[in-house]
C-alpha cells in the first residue's frame, strides 16, 4: 500500500502547495500563446489525471478584437492513505477487489463498525445505497457510464465530511471514490466533469503531491490553474486555501 504521506500533513516538511501568482506571467499574450495545448505525459500515465479544458482569451490590439484558445489543464490524481488500523483494514479490503470503497459493502463485511456508520449517515444513507448500485450496475452489470453519477453523488457527500465513521473506519473514502471514478471513467474513455470546488480542491492535492515527492514546480499547471481560478471564482482573492 502506497504511503505517500496523510492528506495535510508532513512532518519535518514545509507546506510549499501554496503559489506566489504574483510572479507567473498569466497576463502575458505571448506567454500564454506559447503554452501547449498539453502537456507531455506518458500514454500509459495519462488515466492518472483529471483533465479540466480552460479557454485563454486574448486580445488583439491591431484588430481589435478577442481572439480565443482552449489549453488542457491535467490535475494529477493523489489518493489518501488510512491513518489507523481499522482504515487499513476497509482500504485493503476494497483494494484487493479493485473497488471503491463503498459504505454500504462495509456496513456487510465490517458489521462491528455497523452502528458507528447508521449514527453517522442516517440522513446520507438513500445516497450512499444510491452509489452503491451504481459501482454494481458498472462493475456487475457492464453499464460503465453509472460510474458517472457515483463520481457526483461522492462530490456531495464530501462536502459532508469528515463524520465519525469517516475518521475511525472509512478513512477519506470520498477522496478515494472520486480519483476512483475518474480512473475508471478515463479507461473507458466516458465524458466527465466535476464541479469547480472539486477541481479546486484536486488542484489542491496535485501540488501536495508535487511537494512530497520533492518536485519541480511546473509553471504550465500553475499558469492555467490561475486562468482557471479566475474564472471559475472571478471574486475569490485567496487562491486555493484550506479546503
Amino acid at each position: 500500500m502506497s504511503k505517500l504521506a496523510p492528506m495535510h500533513q508532513r512532518a519535518g516538511r514545509p507546506q510549499k502547495y501554496k503559489v506566489d501568482y504574483s510572479s507567473l506571467a498569466i497576463n502575458d499574450v505571448n506567454k500564454l500563446k506559447s503554452l501547449s495545448v498539453i502537456p507531455f505525459i506518458e500514454e500509459s500515465k495519462i488515466g492518472e489525471y483529471y483533465i479540466e479544458p480552460v479557454v485563454i482569451e486574448y486580445y488583439i490590439p491591431k484588430e481589435s478584437r478577442f481572439a480565443h484558445e482552449k489549453k488542457f489543464l491535467y490535475i494529477e490524481l493523489y489518493d489518501p492513505v488510512p491513518l489507523n488500523e481499522t482504515q487499513e483494514k476497509v482500504f485493503a479490503w476494497f483494494k484487493e477487489k479493485k473497488y471503491p470503497i463503498d459504505p454500504i459493502l462495509v456496513l456487510k463485511n465490517f458489521p462491528e463498525h455497523k452502528d458507528l456508520l447508521f449514527e453517522s449517515y442516517f440522513l446520507s444513507m438513500d445516497m450512499l445505497k444510491s452509489a452503491s448500485e451504481a459501482y454494481q450496475s458498472a462493475l456487475e452489470d457492464n453499464n460503465p457510464t453509472a460510474i458517472k453519477s457515483a463520481l457526483y453523488i461522492n462530490e456531495v457527500m464530501r462536502k459532508k465530511e469528515p463524520k465519525l465513521a469517516s475518521l475511525k473506519v472509512l478513512g477519506d473514502y470520498t477522496t478515494y471514490n472520486i480519483n476512483w471514478c475518474v480512473r475508471y471513467l478515463n479507461k473507458n474513455n466516458i465524458e466527465h466533469s466535476l464541479e469547480d470546488k472539486t477541481i479546486e480542491y484536486l488542484i489542491k492535492l496535485h501540488r501536495i503531491k508535487h511537494e512530497v515527492e520533492e518536485r519541480a514546480i511546473d509553471e504550465r499547471f500553475e499558469i492555467l490553474s490561475a486562468i482557471y481560478h479566475e474564472q471559475a471564482f472571478p471574486f475569490d482573492d485567496d487562491y486555493f486555501d484550506e479546503d
